[in-house]
């Protein structure tokens, strides 16, 4: 089964190297690192960071354990642990820099930033200030859409949130602590929206940087690429063992905001003098003023308070609260300002005491909290002169006692079993097909052998499984993660006429109560194959009979290509610019213009047929403001921008004329575009009349952007800078204009009479990415846009859906 991987303090109770002070050593509690080296033992935890600091000062910064059962690897101060839930003390800090530079302010409506932001009441949409996107009391269910954070989906952060205005709120706003994650991922979404800079960008330039964090890093997924890293460790099967799925399930980067940041004891260690000196850090910059330190650690949402037992009595809280990513609470008799996290494989937690200017953090590869807390008060007792206390043994009793009541549950658990008597009501390819349900979207269910089926969450990867047949139309999911084990069964319900009416899962067990809420129904929509694709392609241009249509297609993920008439030629209309701006940078690179230089803005030019003059004329150019820069110097990176983004005629006919129409053939020829024809500039009259056109086909325009995606069209360099300019076109009526939002696409439209393309690559939200080329003839202007509009659709439910 899946292990629950909600963030926030872990309810789950479950050799060294390091730095420390000349003097610190005096300050540290006797026997600290046998201490800890029990810990460790009792609670079968591999590696921990530890840091302590006090009075402005490092005193610990140490590792202990191994990285990784099994490997020799030691745990040192600068070894990288995930910190889970302990990323939205950061989040919280950024925004608390943004309102010391009056960017916004605490009490600001995320509307006012995220106008498309909604829940699904009305009055909370209208009222959910900055601050309460922090405190968990927004009347949202706790723990809510958990199931596309962890593990993580393909949806991008803006998906993400757009999906809460369909979850009902199970509070009255702002009554009722309820901790949940996905309002942190709105608070990244803000601080991009008032900082220009991603939350990944903000955090590691403006917080690590200056605060003195050299090995953190705030993108999750770019934790497997650095050396000095704790693998995730979890008890299974009664004995600890490494998780080695912890990089692809743990979480993704659109959930960095809630908890995506991975750190050290020795990082984590300044971190704490940062917030306990109010904002100044190590190198005595200032990260924040005071008044920021009272607003993150002040409560605003009083939290429930348990009862400790005997054998934990001296951590009995009186008063504990969240503030903003901080809980603040007691200990005997002081104040505590602290945080946890947990991913699976992971916990830490981390505890400041400001009147004693004291703080500790502790960072463990292995889901015992116990571990984390026994160090903790250990070492605050000590600082605090406090009566000693056996916490090891206290927090031991309490694991026993937890892994008892599972052993119990487990041993009264009945085990389902099959009753081979029961049989499908099917053929097995009568379960096939796509599904979609509107929480998760589609899944595609397709047979894997004689006897079983195959699920595959399209934007849900980590979910996808093998559907083994139970008995009649039950199926047991196993997850196709190695690590991911048995989930719940997949039963199908059946129309009167024995079609399939939906699927919903139903769980084995209750960890498995998160998917209960999916109900997986016929998708006829689905494009699931290219048969399918191209047949509803044909549909569409098949109403036009007098119509010429050509098309090319290459996903660049997987290779696939697809073409229709792709060698045909068609009159290139504005297309050929894309060809133009290639040869342009080519020049570039040879270092015979620099998009810098200047050049005088003109509007005569040479026919190429008998090298007569003519001029432009404004109005039958779609950009005309440059024309009142003739006898003016622009730069050729304006002639570029205007030739692409508002498909310019002056700028494409300087640049054609100052290039050579031949240099643009050559450079054609030297990708391997053979049929692309770009003999001349725009409106020579007399040239159109005698046929000396410039043509494309759907294959060379394909070439050509192809080229450009992977960064060798000219080179690398170039290929970006083009992209960009394409990102800012003004003519997005067909290839972007029925796709979703958060689709970007770089495209170069071409349209006169009777002819109307489009070229570009699409960007998909997930990373995806994949070229397109449309062509069409004698179909007028709106109809071609509709028409061309609606096949890119289908391409995109193609690609984004498989």
């Amino acid at each position: 089964m899946i292990i629950s991987k909600k963030i926030g303090l872990g309810i789950l109770l479950l050799a060294s190297l390091g730095w420390s002070g000349a003097n610190a050593q005096q300050a540290l509690p006797p026997g600290l690192d046998a201490y800890i080296a029990r810990v460790l033992d009792t609670f079968d935890v591999p590696g921990v960071g530890v840091g302590i600091v006090k009075d402005g000062q490092v005193v610990l910064a140490k590792g202990y354990g191994v990285r990784r059962l099994g490997s020799p690897e030691p745990v040192d101060e600068h070894t990288l642990f995930s910190i889970a839930s302990n990323s939205k003390a950061f989040t919280a800090t950024a925004l608390a820099m943004l309102v010391e530079a009056g960017k916004l302010k605490w009490e600001d409506r995320v509307i006012d930033y995220l106008p498309w932001f909604a829940l699904s009441d009305d009055y909370v949409t209208q009222h959910l200030t900055i601050r309460d996107l922090l405190v968990h009391h927004s009347g949202l269910p706790a723990y809510v859409n958990d199931l596309l954070l962890f593990p993580p989906s393909t949806f991008t952060r803006r998906e993400l949130l757009t999906k809460l205005k369909d979850v009902p709120l199970e509070h009255d706003f702002r009554s009722v602590y309820a901790y949940d994650n996905i309002l942190y991922v709105a608070a990244g979404e803000v601080i991009e929206a008032v900082s220009g800079m991603a939350w990944e960008t903000f955090v590691s330039r403006r917080i690590f940087d200056r605060v003195g964090m050299p090995n953190s890093i705030s993108r999750f997924s770019s934790l497997r690429e650095q050396s000095n890293v704790a693998y995730a460790h979890a008890r299974r099967g009664g004995k600890v063992r490494p998780v080695d799925s912890f990089f692809d399930r743990n979480i993704g980067d659109p959930g960095n905001p809630v908890g995506g940041i991975a750190s050290s004891a020795a990082d984590m260690a300044n971190w704490l003098i940062t917030h306990l000196d109010s904002g100044r850090t190590p190198e005595h910059g200032r990260l924040f003023a005071p008044e920021a330190t009272e607003q993150l650690w002040k409560i605003v949402r009083p939290m429930p308070i348990s009862s400790e037992p005997e054998w934990l009595k001296p951590a009995q809280k009186n008063f504990y609260g969240y503030a903003l990513g901080f809980r603040t609470y007691d200990y005997r008799g002081v104040k505590v300002v602290g945080h946890g996290g947990l991913l699976t494989g992971f916990v830490s937690q981390l505890a400041m005491v400001p009147e004693q200017r004291l703080g500790v953090v502790v960072l463990t590869n292995q889901l015992s909290s116990g571990a984390y807390w026994a160090i903790i008060n250990h070492i605050l007792d000590y600082y605090l002169d406090a009566p000693p206390f056996d916490w090891i043994a206290g927090y031991k009793k309490e694991l026993d006692r937890s892994i008892e009541r599972q052993d119990s549950i487990a041993r009264t658990r009945k085990t389902p079993t099959p009753d081979p008597a029961w049989k499908r009501t099917l053929p097995l390819a009568a379960y096939t097909g796509a599904y979609r349900d509107g929480f998760i979207g589609r899944a595609i269910i397709k047979a894997k052998t004689d006897s079983n089926l195959h699920v595959q969450f399209t934007r849900s990867p980590e979910l996808s499984g093998k559907l083994v047949h139970f008995h009649g139309d039950l199926f047991r999911l196993v997850y196709d993660n190695k690590g991911g084990g048995e989930g719940p069964f997949l039963s199908f319900a059946l129309n009167p006429d024995k079609t399939i009416r939906e699927a919903r899962f139903v769980p084995a067990d209750a960890s498995d109560s998160e998917l209960e809420q999916l109900v997986l129904r016929p998708d006829k929509s689905a494009i699931l194959d290219t048969a399918d694709l191209r047949r509803r392609i044909s549909e569409v241009l098949d109403k036009y009979p007098s119509g010429r249509f050509a098309y090319a297609f290459l996903d660049l993920q997987t290779g696939e290509r697809m073409d229709y008439r792709s060698d045909e030629r068609f009159h290139a209309a504005s297309t050929m610019k894309t060809a133009v701006v290639a040869a342009a940078f080519g020049q570039q690179a040879q270092g015979k213009l620099a998009l810098t230089d200047s050049v005088v803005v003109y509007n005569q030019f040479k026919s190429i047929v008998d090298n007569s003059t003519y001029s432009l004329r404004p109005e039958n150019d779609s950009e005309q403001l440059l024309y009142s820069q003739v006898g003016k110097k622009v730069t050729w990176g304006d002639l570029l921008y205007r030739m692409i983004t508002e498909s310019s005629n002056l700028a494409t006919n300087i640049v054609v004329d100052q290039v050579g129409a031949k240099r643009v053939m050559q450079a054609m020829r030297a990708i391997g575009a053979k049929d692309i024809q770009v003999l001349r500039g725009v409106e020579d009259d007399k040239a159109f009349k005698k046929g000396l056109n410039n043509t494309v086909t759907a294959h060379d325009l394909l070439l050509i952007f192809e080229r450009m995606a992977r960064g060798s069209l000219v080179n690398a360099p170039a290929s970006e800078a083009m992209i960009d300019i394409l990102m800012d076109q003004h003519y997005r009526g067909m290839i972007p204009a029925k796709l979703p939002d958060g689709v970007k696409v770089a495209n170069k439209t071409g349209s006169i009479s009777g002819i109307c393309h489009d070229s570009g690559i699409v960007f998909l939200p997930d990373g995806r990415r994949y070229v397109l080329v449309l062509l069409s003839g004698n179909v007028e202007g709106p109809t071609a846009r509709g028409v061309l509009a609606s096949v890119s659709k289908l391409f995109y439910d193609y690609v984004s859906n498989n």
